[in-house]
């Protein structure tokens, strides 16, 4: 069976309220399951009926220019899961009040990068089986190399993983303070900021599965379950 599998750990500052557990969103007749941002009410990751996974890094290499009012990325991230806004009809003037990121869609047959450096809107996709992206304030592109290095050292798995085998290879490695616990492990700890859930999805044709877990990965209980079955 073709399963897509994703783990997603969150970083903020120490200052940031907290997020909200999932929770159902609805627009018509779409609906979508998606975290909350406890400041603007956005999100950075969700699923929605239309089986499309969205979410969002914020893309720190880019050329930052200050905006008098930016809007949260967030927000774009929710309107997307909800079918209000469609990316590949944003131009670059659509993305004048955000700050840079780099958007991920995932269905079951590809995902698709859609990455605004404050410029220029580029799209590409990704077609490995496994992809490590990470985005870090104060360790730049360092963080995700760091990461991927560790991933493929110590975590690869020799062959592609069911649901439950997915879950346990996600726990583990973003759990993980390798190479050593500071800012560039995948559970991140600096003392400004550090990692504050982390969200597992699994889609596959019918059903979908995501966990959610708040606060520091590596302290805090197993996360909430939920559970989607689009066939009914």
């Amino acid at each position: 069976m073709k399963i897509f599998g994703i783990g997603f750990n969150r970083d903020e500052s120490v200052k940031r309220k907290p997020s909200l557990a999932p929770k159902k969103l609805e627009n018509g007749s779409i609906f979508a399951i998606a975290p909350l941002d406890g400041d603007y009410g956005g999100t950075w990751i969700g699923v929605n009926s239309s089986k499309e996974i969205f979410c969002l890094l914020n893309f720190y290499e880019a050329t930052l220019k200050l905006l008098r009012n930016p809007t949260s990325r967030g927000l774009l991230v929710r309107s997307c899961l909800l079918g209000e806004v469609k990316l590949e009809h944003l131009k670059s003037e659509d993305l004048d009040h955000f700050y840079p990121f780099k958007l991920l869609r995932i269905t079951l047959e590809r995902t698709e990068t859609f990455v605004w450096d404050g410029k220029e809107l580029v799209t590409d996709f990704y077609t490995e089986n496994f992809q490590i992206l990470g985005s870090s304030f104060t360790q730049g592109p360092k963080a995700q190399i760091s990461r991927e290095e560790v991933f493929r050292e110590y975590y690869l798995p020799k062959t592609l993983p069911d649901m439950d085998e997915f879950l346990k290879l996600s726990k583990d490695f973003l759990t993980s303070h390798l190479p050593e616990k500071g800012a560039l492990s995948s559970c991140m700890h600096r003392r400004d900021a550090h990692t504050v859930s982390k969200t597992e999805i699994v889609l596959r044709e019918n059903k979908c599965t995501i966990t959610y877990q708040e606060g520091q990965p590596c302290e805090t209980p197993g996360p909430k379950i939920f559970k989607i079955d689009f066939a009914k």
